[in-house]
């Protein structure tokens, strides 16, 4: 968990707010087409285009419950800070789940999103953040708004508020970030671990891993909340030896490169950390913490 500034340093990383009818199930936002759907013309993708144009510059924005499909107990209220990349295309070439896809057919086109945190107390706009009305999110409901002002106070209102990653909120299996904006087809941009590139990001991830002053700080954050004991967060075993357990990074570098925080690691027990890279669908996408977790119950339970 890491402080909202920590992520978005100032109100002028933040492209805007998007108002949104719930938490992120995967990583996309949608949009609906403003072309002829039929032909895939320019004006269909552009609302997710123009996004995916902003994020090369202030790739963050904040989600906000509004619109007619909000459940009421999140209308109005600060969700996630999400961080967009450049590619864009249909919303089926980048959603997996069948009912999500059937649920977002009105917004057909979306952009890839690379990071998810979630607002600690997901804070009301008027009650909580000091706010006297909805009005930031006006024209927000299909595109994402910036009014200067306005963003000001809510960066204000969130910087020194906790912000902690949903990692279970995961970029398509094998997603390269193409690191400009790119129009993208059925295919996405996948990285092959065999190629030179893939190799590249693979060496770079293992480095981070074995960064002392990171692994000393993500041990030291994992004794703090066990008692002075070391606790694998996959498997749950413990032991008071720092030799017994590695530091697994959970950004996937595919997604881009950028300077890593503690919060990207988590302490594994080696075996843990073995399943989390070797288990999963795609080399440079490892498996979450709860993922290894629940491969090991299905073995143990064969």
């Amino acid at each position: 968990m890491v402080k909202f500034n920590e992520v978005v340093p100032s109100a002028n990383d933040l492209m805007g707010v998007k108002a949104v009818w719930g938490r992120s199930e995967e990583a996309v936002m949608c949009f609906g087409s403003r072309g002829d759907a039929a032909k895939k013309d320019k004006g269909h993708y552009s609302q997710a285009r123009i996004t995916a144009e902003k994020a090369q510059e202030q790739p963050y924005f904040v989600t906000i419950g509004g619109g007619k499909h909000v459940p009421e107990g999140l209308r109005g209220r600060a969700i996630e800070l999400v961080r967009t990349t450049g590619a864009y295309g249909e919303t089926t070439a980048f959603v997996k789940g069948t009912s999500l896809r059937t649920r977002l057919e009105q917004w057909p086109v979306a952009v890839v999103l690379s990071e998810v945190y979630a607002i600690d107390g997901e804070p009301l706009l008027v009650d909580e953040l000091g706010f006297d009305d909805m009005n930031i999110l006006a024209n927000a409901y299909d595109r994402v708004m910036r009014y200067s002002e306005q963003i000001e106070a809510l960066w204000s209102a969130l910087k020194d508020r906790n912000v902690s990653r949903r990692w279970e909120v995961q970029l398509p299996s094998g997603f390269r970030d193409p690191g400009s904006v790119k129009l993208i087809g059925t295919l996405y941009p996948k990285l092959n671990i065999k190629s030179s590139e893939g190799k590249k990001v693979w060496k770079l991830s293992k480095a981070i891993e074995r960064d002392a002053s990171l692994k000393r700080e993500v041990k030291a954050q994992n004794r703090a909340k066990n008692g002075g004991a070391l606790c694998c967060e996959a498997c749950g075993f413990s032991d008071m030896s720092d030799g017994m357990f590695d530091a697994h990074h959970l950004q996937p570098l595919a997604a881009g490169v950028r300077e890593s925080r503690v919060d990207d690691l988590i302490v594994l027990c080696p075996t843990c950390h073995r399943w989390a890279h070797v288990k999963a669908p795609d080399l440079l996408s490892p498996l979450t913490a709860s993922e290894v977790a629940e491969a090991l119950e299905c073995q143990l339970s064969d």
